[in-house]
């Protein structure tokens, strides 16, 4: 297999422009799945023959008019990823989709692993993170549902039968997200993998529309788009480095990564 080049760029704000964050624990197929959306591979993953990256990363791709721009995020539930790493990777989601905000946060699960203690505290976990409305921004994906086909399962058969069992994490957690979800093959045929794309816009859309037309934004992204905006006019930004990793601002530091330790170090309030 070819080795992937992974690039970096920046959303643009453009009304066509769609934009998507990916998070997961390593090993569920979700970089697999934003090659899927991308329609080409681009994103480090578990199958590829090098390694799988632990920096984020973004890319595009221009797919029935729109403009998909796809952040594959590192360390969302991943407990082997040290916390400052985390930290880092948290804030670099946040300035690559500050202007405006994103649209949609994918929450990528292997329909074939074990639910997991971390997995059932995702949704707090993204409240933390993103804040609190995030909720309403996110999408449940499933990959490897083709696996599960082969067992004579279909994945809408599989979650209503969870359905009726009100205590599963799982259960409780679609409907947290109320209910929306996809079911994915990331090794399907270009025009199996490109239908997919389409029902996840068409999601994305209704989604958005449910949210009256919005997309998502909270005080830090609000506060990085300004301080983007500002070294943008200046000429100053430059957020690559010499190896085309991305180079946090100073100011994304100051207003993500503070700001995160302190809602992760603030104790619940009733």
């Amino acid at each position: 297999m070819a080795r992937i080049t992974q690039t970096n760029v920046l959303a643009t704000g453009a009304l066509n422009e769609v934009r998507m964050i990916l998070l997961g624990k390593t090993g569920t197929g979700k970089s697999a799945f934003g090659n899927t959306i991308l329609g080409q591979e681009r994103f480090h993953h578990e199958d590829a023959a090098d390694s799988i990256t632990i920096e984020c990363a973004s890319d595009i791709r221009e797919f029935d008019g729109k403009r998909l721009f796809v952040v594959d995020t590192s360390g969302f539930l991943d407990t082997s990823l040290e916390e400052k790493k985390l930290h880092e990777e948290i804030a670099k989601s946040y300035e690559m989709t500050a202007r405006p905000g994103p649209h949609v946060f994918l929450l990528v699960f292997d329909i074939m692993q074990p639910y997991t203690p971390e997995q059932s505290a995702s949704v707090e976990l993204l409240d933390k993170i993103f804040g609190s409305e995030a909720v309403d921004h996110t999408i449940v994906v499933f990959t490897h549902i083709d696996d599960l086909n082969r067992q004579g399962k279909t994945i809408e058969q599989y979650l209503e039968n969870l359905r009726g069992r009100l205590t599963h994490p799982l259960n409780k957690l679609l409907d947290k997200l109320h209910r929306r979800y996809l079911g994915v093959n990331n090794y399907g045929s270009q025009s199996e993998k490109d239908a997919t794309v389409r029902i996840l816009l068409d999601m994305v859309n209704k989604m958005t529309v449910e949210n009256m037309g919005q997309v998502y934004t909270n005080s830090p992204f609000k506060a990085l788009a300004s301080v983007i905006e500002t070294e943008m006019s200046q000429g100053t930004y430059q957020p690559y480095k010499s190896d085309g990793s991305f180079a946090l601002l100073p100011q994304t530091k100051a207003i993500r990564i503070d700001g995160y330790l302190r809602r992760m170090s603030s104790p619940k309030t009733n």
